[in-house]
């Protein structure tokens, strides 16, 4: 029995598993929805098994249909990489990469991150962004990134996720301040400290309040706001304290302007991690760019005060 059929199918019906719905399918890819309906039921006379269910809020796959679904994808991607290696006959790489990072690890990497892809690569682009780490997912699924570094405080979009470094909270304070001196800084120490802190719902925010709820201890928070840098300039005005990971003081044009203590008992800690898309194959030369992205971390590591992969410390 003769089986071919053709990437347009596969993408409909890749399309119509993802949403869940023949409507909302026929409307991300602008066309008809009986065509949608029709290239379905196609697919499964073809193939004479169900690969769809209809159901009261939209569809829903059959077995046979989740398992048509994973090779229809492996199919798309095999196609995607042909194309891509067609089109990259010679031995320099080129074409665009997009990377988006928190704006603290961006500060960190992105000033080596270009000159070092400029320097390998100059027939290439290389495009970096800061971004929240809330944000980074729906760049992704919009095809405005190939890849972002996120932070595990967030969900992390579908697709291939890998760890990079952790990173541990520091109480930030003025350059003399005493408390904010000492190498690290107790929890109870902290209680009764001035601080601002950031104000965006979830986050590190939220890991920050569970950990001193556990301890049970009461933070004396007398400003919050949505953003690090207004946070930092508070501080250099010697008006409290705040709670940050090191990586936003490690700018070298930073760096000297405050104090920062590790705050133990209990140490709280995010990691962070490079995300790829699951969506679209990633071109040679964003697999250089996730390569280039792990080297720069490395080096990094010990200005960030980031805990790498296998370390039993922050380096």
């Amino acid at each position: 029995m003769p089986r071919d059929f053709t990437l347009h199918q596969f993408r409909i019906f890749l399309k119509a598993a993802e949403v869940g719905s023949i409507t909302r399918a026929a409307n991300a890819l602008s066309i008809p929805q009986p065509s949608v309906s029709r290239s379905i039921s196609r697919m499964e006379s073809t193939l004479q098994v169900k690969l769809i269910e209809r159901t009261r809020n939209g569809i829903r796959l059959t077995t046979a249909g989740e398992r048509f679904q994973n090779h229809a994808r492996e199919a798309l991607r095999q196609f995607d990489l042909a194309g891509i290696a067609a089109s990259q006959g010679s031995s320099e790489l080129g074409g665009e990469v997009r990377l988006a990072a928190p704006e603290s690890v961006g500060g960190i990497i992105f000033l080596p991150l270009v000159k070092r892809f400029q320097q390998l690569h100059p027939g290439a682009r290389i495009r970096v962004m800061a971004s929240a780490s809330a944000h980074t997912p729906t760049l992704m699924d919009n095809n405005v990134i190939d890849m972002g570094i996120i932070a595990d405080t967030h969900p992390a979009p579908a697709g291939r996720a890998e760890f990079l470094c952790a990173e541990a909270f520091y109480l930030i304070g003025p350059k003399s301040a005493e408390v904010s001196t000492a190498e690290t800084v107790k929890m109870k120490d902290i209680a009764e400290l001035p601080l601002f802190l950031n104000a965006m719902q979830g986050g590190f925010r939220a890991r920050i309040d569970d950990a001193f709820q556990r301890k049970q201890i009461s933070l004396n928070v007398i400003a919050e706001i949505d953003a690090n840098e207004p946070l930092l300039d508070l501080v250099l005005d010697e008006a409290g304290y705040t709670i940050l990971p090191f990586s936003t003081i490690a700018r070298q044009s930073r760096m000297h302007q405050f104090s920062a203590a590790r705050i133990v008992a209990a140490e709280i800690t995010r990691s962070l991690k490079l995300v790829m898309t699951s969506q679209r194959p990633l071109a040679a030369i964003g697999r250089e760019t996730a390569h280039l992205v792990r080297q720069i971390v490395q080096e990094q590591a010990e200005i960030a005060r980031w805990k790498l992969a296998g370390t039993g410390r922050e380096t």
